[in-house]
């Protein structure tokens, strides 16, 4: 039965890497048109990979050139020898979330990780409370199974990335039931092969469990001094017959459920977004149950502002504990070192051996500056274009 008080905290999952592809091109000139923007997408072309055809109007990797007649080049992108692992994004969809906007916000910037992550990562995503009309403790359960992350497109949505948006169009309501979603989540991710990661993303703390029973200081309407409901008691507003027990803080079954997927090797990150300060201490309990911890306070991933910029940033800091690599080895060797190029998020990066990149075989190695801003979260999106020729400081 629906319990006709405020549930509107909550407690979800997110977590991501680098995405990269290598892109052949032939009889390319020196001209480089711009990066492209929004389009139809890219193909599937000969071999495999995404195939750029000069006539359909599809969108071109970033750095390929044009041939001599001025017409674009054609371009492959290649797959890498990767072993991509699963990022299961656990996502807080409850009241609390809509205000302000903050549902919206997390759901963009999580399309913007997965665009940037493309092939590097799998993916899948769950979100709380579940669709119920009538439980707003329901749990929540899986929108999107793990899937592989999309080719790249310089910036065009293809089908993972679009499922995720499409299954996330709702509006928050409800209350914060973390607890029992996340051993939900334990099942769906018990036979996925490989590495897997659960990144967790709420505004607060666990909730809607009737048998939790708790003190003021555990009641969450005196917790965050809700009108008539001050912190330091003496009155209970989450104690029958006038309160709900749901409203009281559901540590234990929480943290039960994690320890239980790090338990089968799947570590959980935090993310705290605005109004997860007043629980803190709780949220760094899950932090360290999921073996992500901090080194220092807060020892989650704390969001502070409900912009997107912001949110992006937290979350890229997630993914590249994930991802975050400076070597990739390509699935060949180019056959002209010299006709390679580098980008992150679509902008060259010069080859220069101290803080640019270096190439030996079929292993490119960022170094210096350009390896600390991937290692940082400052750059998800790395991919390296062979084809035409090299781009070297001026």
């Amino acid at each position: 039965m629906a319990r006709a008080s405020r549930f509107g905290t909550g407690v979800g999952a997110l977590v991501a890497g680098v995405a990269l592809a290598l892109a052949l091109a032939a009889g390319c000139g020196t001209e480089r048109p711009p990066v492209s923007g929004d389009g139809p997408g890219i193909g599937t072309g000969a071999g495999g990979g995404a195939q750029f055809n000069p006539d359909s109007g599809s969108v071109t990797p970033p750095g390929c050139g044009t041939k001599p007649d001025g017409s674009q080049c054609e371009c492959l992108d290649v797959p890498l020898f990767v072993d991509p692992p699963t990022i299961y994004f656990v996502l807080d969809r409850s009241g609390s979330m809509g205000n302000p906007d903050k549902w919206n916000r997390v759901r963009v910037t999580v399309g913007k990780i997965m665009r940037s992550l493309g092939p590097r990562a799998s993916f899948g995503a769950a979100m709380f409370p579940g669709p119920s009309a009538t439980d707003v403790c329901a749990p929540g359960d899986e929108i999107m199974s793990v899937r592989p992350g999309d080719a790249p497109s310089s910036g065009v949505d293809g089908p993972t990335t679009t499922a995720l948006l499409a299954a996330t169009r709702v509006t928050p309501s409800g209350g914060t039931p973390t607890g029992p979603t996340l051993e939900i989540v334990r099942t769906r991710l018990a036979n996925v092969p490989g590495r897997a990661y659960v990144i967790l993303a709420t505004d607060g703390a666990p909730n809607c469990n009737p048998n939790a029973g708790c003190g003021y200081d555990g009641c969450q309407l005196n917790v965050e001094n809700r009108p008539g409901c001050p912190k330091e008691g003496p009155r209970n507003c989450c104690e029958p017959p006038d309160g709900y027990r749901e409203n009281c803080t559901d540590a234990s079954s929480t943290l039960g459920a994690i320890s239980a997927l790090r338990t089968i090797g799947i570590p959980v990150y935090v993310v705290g977004l605005p109004g997860a300060d007043h629980y803190a201490s709780l949220l760094e309990e899950m932090a360290a149950a999921g073996g992500t911890a901090l080194p220092t306070s807060p020892r989650y991933f704390a969001v502070n502002a409900a912009s997107e910029d912001v949110m992006l940033a937290a979350l890229k800091k997630v993914a590249a504990q994930i991802t975050g690599t400076c070597t990739f080895d390509l699935k060949e060797a180019p056959a002209n070192a010299s006709l390679v190029n580098v980008y992150m998020d679509d902008a060259v990066l010069p080859f220069e051996p101290v803080n640019g990149w270096t190439i030996s075989g079929k292993t490119v190695t960022l170094v210096g500056t350009a390896c600390e801003r991937v290692k940082s979260g400052d750059v998800l999106d790395v991919r390296i274009i062979a084809g035409c020729p090299r781009i070297e400081p001026r």
